[in-house]
């Protein structure tokens, strides 16, 4: 690691005190002779187009870029769209400092004589609201994936979750050609696209299709990528097989094929392994073992997520998994597009948890020790689609209907023994559970708007349709043994049958009025019905008859109607914008028990405000301010008011006299990417005033049974804030990045327990840095230094404050040498702060793999070590406002893997009308 260090540390100095070059000029229109704001400028070498520095000039024009290299001639370009490039060979070796003075741009000539003129790609374009990157201009690896690329453009960052941020703001949305590709998440396509099919990234604003069409600005601060691909990729078929086998049986299997032709497009995938994977979220150094490394990202090395699916059940454990998938997108003619996808996921996952957990009350402190094993298998189903018709130029209409199915059966056992601080017992339980539940789910979505002629109004509709429905059989038993002066034996030998079905609608519709392009006005009427049914049939066994249980049963249906009128409107003046919206929200609730004969309404009606301001600044700057209000109502479980005792030591019981939950939320966020400079600074927060909060009220009694129910408070408090920061220096084909940021988080929640109600005050402070350093075809690596300060106090209560520290390196190095191999270290070193004794506090987790191309770069052969030092472990600490609990889980552990890929590809590409050319 000393050794990597020092490398590293050479290799910054050879970059940051190389020759350094700067250009200097202001962009003009030829005709008007005025500054030409957000023109691209960059600067590349004559021989091989590497890019050296590029920016984009001011409101005046100006701009300045500056790059390192030791060549001593470059090709400068400046390019706005519209009008004809200008191109100027600069030669460097004796003057690194150039003034262009004003460069004069004329309208460009798209078309002479049928010769189409054909204008050097820009690495970034700005136009409106758009921030484009050219592929092409961004170098990186041989057989690179849309992840790669994104990588390697400036501003942009991926999570080791594949969370996506552009400018500080994060990616919600993913499309391919405008298109969703397996839905809205991005880490498939992340993964899988390649890119050498790209042409273009797209960053956008995340907008509402209201939005997009009025062309008004996003009210969040999310983004939204488009991935444009290339005129000569966008016809053709690729494809990646993946299989792999090693020790311990371990598996896996993946294949994703690809079918372009314009506007129709076709995908399939599938996989299928043991190793806790998505197979189909493909690592091309580590195939499906990529994430790994990283586990506590992972859901404690256990369970994993990808478009809506989860695998792995409870988070922990190992999981075997099957999975696949067809996406279709086509269009017909200019009026008619249409995507659809449907997903298969199938899983078992088998877990083991030890936990040890210390109770606090006002007048003692109890300590519980249980472990539980269990095992599930469960499918699921997913089909969505997405169409869009535009019968004519006023009208559009959007209609995106999904529907889910699910099916799971899991068994579990736990044993858990509660004793004294001095170790007395107090009691002990033994529970043995089988569940079995199916589920469905049907949500659709519709959008109607309507134009006029004159512009100026403009009338829309929104709704939803949402049926889902569940059901859940429990064959529950469990054994309770109570010590101490009164010894009693408990058994619950039940069989609980726990259904829920929801119905709900919803319309609204809008008016919209323009003024003018700076100011206009908006009202909106929103109707919402729920109609939820609860029915929870609970029967004793005796002598093999199943015995009704009233009294823990319930058969309860909710019925909850919304109105919200809005008045609202939004104003424009300079750089700033106005959203204002205000009007009032009337909620009434009724809820009957047919069992328990009661039947109470409640109605709750509260002001509605939205406000938002915004202002850009300088090149790329932005700063919003933001509040909002909103009313939400309880859990069904939180208004039932049945006793569920599943868990033998802890029975719950609803509160159904519960009242809506209001919240207060003040959001900020600013952002400001310097081009000139290669860099950063990214900042935002949120504040969120809480009434009415549901929480939990807990009374334990002298043999350890908790009791729990629910009831509102005032005066919750929330809040987080983070600030970023990202620099990048570049010499000829080598870069390096380095990044800082602190995120900072403070909540004041409150509870009871044992009818005292006491305050809980939490921080956590979470700093981060990292370096990476890439040089094109030869190195990638990266260092991360992740602590954790964590603090929590109680206020009214004689709970023992908590304040620990985690930390957390990471390390992520790649090598391309020599040609065609590949050799790949990633690695995660966790310290955890004040584990209690017995459970392990430190682990240090390596993944490498070693890998050799051939036959043209379409073959590959791999072998993989996973937990080199097998060291992985499932320890983790748990601070919640009466307990604190420290957990050891099941995690998958050392294997060595040998896996082979294959690439196929063919692409059409026009050489003449008569002709037609198939390229590898």
């Amino acid at each position: 690691m000393k050794n990597l260090l020092f490398t590293l540390v050479l290799m910054t100095s050879a970059v940051l005190f190389a020759q350094k070059i700067e250009i200097k000029g202001v962009v003009l229109d030829s005709l008007s002779n005025t500054g030409l704001q957000s023109a691209t400028v960059f600067a590349e070498t004559k021989k091989d187009a590497t890019l050296i520095a590029y920016s984009i000039t001011d409101e005046n024009g100006a701009f300045t870029i500056s790059g390192n290299t030791s060549i001593d001639s470059l090709v400068f370009y400046a390019s706005y769209q519209g009008y004809k490039e200008f191109r100027k060979e600069l030669f460097i070796k004796d003057n690194r400092e150039i003034d262009l003075g004003q460069i004069s741009l004329s309208n460009q000539v798209e078309e002479l004589e049928g010769v189409l003129v054909n204008a050097k790609a820009a690495p970034i374009r700005i136009k409106q609201d758009t921030l484009e990157f050219n592929a092409g201009s961004f170098k990186s690896k041989e057989n690179a994936t849309l992840e790669d690329l994104l990588e390697k453009l400036p501003g942009v960052e991926i999570d080791k979750d594949g969370t996506i941020k552009v400018n500080g703001k994060k990616v919600n949305k993913l499309l391919v050609n405008g298109k969703e590709f397996f839905g809205s998440d991005p880490k498939i396509a992340l993964k899988n696209l390649p890119k050498e099919i790209i042409d273009k990234i797209q960053v956008t604003e995340s907008k509402t299709e209201e939005q997009k069409i009025l062309k008004e600005k996003s009210d969040n601060n999310e983004a939204e990528i488009n991935v444009v691909i290339a005129e000569d990729k966008n016809k053709g078929f690729f494809s990646r097989f993946t299989a792999g086998a090693g020790t311990d049986e371990r598996y896996s299997l993946s294949g994703i094929a690809n079918y372009f032709n314009k506007d129709l497009r076709i995908s399939v995938l599938g996989a299928g392994n043991n190793i806790n994977s998505p197979g189909f979220s493909f690592d091309e150094v580590f195939d499906a073992m990529g994430s790994q490394a990283f586990s506590i990202s992972r859901s404690s090395n256990g369970s994993f997520g990808v478009n809506g699916f989860n695998f792995g059940g409870s988070g922990d454990g190992i999981t075997t998994s099957q999975s696949g998938g067809i996406n279709i997108s086509n269009d017909w003619g200019k009026k008619v597009e249409l995507s659809a996808n449907y997903f298969y996921g199938g899983s078992e996952t088998i877990t083991a948890t030890q936990s040890r957990r210390e109770t606090f009350l006002p007048d003692r402190s109890f300590i519980n020790n249980s472990s539980n094993d269990s095992r599930s298998d469960g499918f699921n189903h997913r089909m969505r689609a997405e169409l869009k018709v535009r019968p004519d130029t006023l009208t559009t209409i959007t209609f995106t209907p999904e529907f889910n199915s699910s099916q799971n059966q899991s068994n579990s056992s736990s044993n858990s023994i509660a004793s004294n601080p001095d170790g007395s017992i107090i009691n002990d339980v033994e529970t043995l559970s089988s569940n079995d539940s199916e589920s469905t789910n049907f949500n659709g979505n519709f959008y109607v708007f309507r134009g006029t002629l004159g512009k100026k109004w403009s009338f829309s509709a929104s709704g939803n349709l949402s049926l889902n429905n569940s059901d859940n059989l429990n064959d529950f038993n469990s054994t309770r043994n109570t010590f101490g002066t009164s010894p009693s034996t408990e058994i619950q030998n039940q069989l609980i049958d726990q259904v829920n079905n929801i119905r709900s609608y919803r319309i609204a519709p809008k008016i919209n009025y323009k003024v003018h392009d700076s100011l206009s006005f908006f009202t909106e009427y929103t109707y919402r019905n729920q109609n939820q049914e609860n029915i929870r049939s609970v029967f004793d066994r005796d002598s093999g008859a199943n015995l009704f249980n009233q009294a823990q049963s319930t058969d309860q249906e909710i019925n909850t109607l919304e109105q919200r009128a809005v008045l609202g409107g939004r104003y424009k003046l300079g750089k700033y914008r106005l959203n204002l919206s205000t009007g009032l929200i009337r909620q009434s609730l009724d809820n009957n028990d047919d069992l328990r004969l009661f039947d109470f309404e409640k109605e709750f009606t509260n002001p509605y405000l939205n406000a938002r301001i915004t202002k850009s600044f300088g090149e790329n700057g932005y700063l919003s301010l933001s509040f909002r209000n909103d009313i939400s109502l309880p859990a069904a479980n939180q208004l039932q008011p049945a006793e569920d005792r599943t868990n033998p030591q802890n029975i719950i019981i609803g509160n159904p006299d519960l009242n809506a939950i209001k919240n207060n939320r003040v959001n900020f966020y600013y952002s400001d990417y310097n081009w000139k400079e290669q860099s950063g600074l990214y900042a935002g927060g949120s504040l969120n005033f809480v009434n009415d909060r549901v929480v939990a009220s807990t009374i334990t009694d002298e043999d350890l049974i908790r009791t729990t129910t629910y009831t509102n408070v005032d005066g919750v408090f929330n809040s987080y804030v983070y600030v970023s920061y990202s620099k990048s220096w570049k010499k000829d084909n080598s870069k390096i990045k380095v990044g800082s940021g602190l995120d900072v988080g403070y909540d004041e929640n409150k509870g009871f327990t044992q009818n005292i109600l006491f305050t809980t005050k939490s921080t956590r402070i979470n700093p981060r840095v990292y370096v990476s350093y890439d040089i094109d075809d030869l190195l990638d690596v990266k260092l991360s230094y992740d602590p954790s300060f964590n603090k929590t106090k109680f206020d009214n209560a004689p709970f023992q404050e908590q304040d620990f520290t985690n930390q957390q390196v990471s390390i992520d190095l790649t090598t391309y040498w020599p040609k065609k191999v590949t050799f790949g270290l990633r690695g995660e070193y966790n310290k955890f702060g004040n584990i209690e004794a017995g459970f392990d506090d430190d682990s240090l987790i390596l993944i490498g793999s070693l890998g050799y191309s051939f036959a043209n770069d379409k073959a590959n052969f791999k072998v993989k070590a996973y937990d080199i030092l097998n060291q992985v472990i499932g320890t983790r600490r748990t601070v919640a406002s009466d307990y604190v609990q420290d957990t050891n889980t099941l995690v998958l552990q050392q294997y060595f893997m040998f896996s082979f890929t294959y690439k196929l590809s063919t692409f059409t590409k026009k050489k003449s009308e008569n002709s037609i050319i198939f390229m590898d």
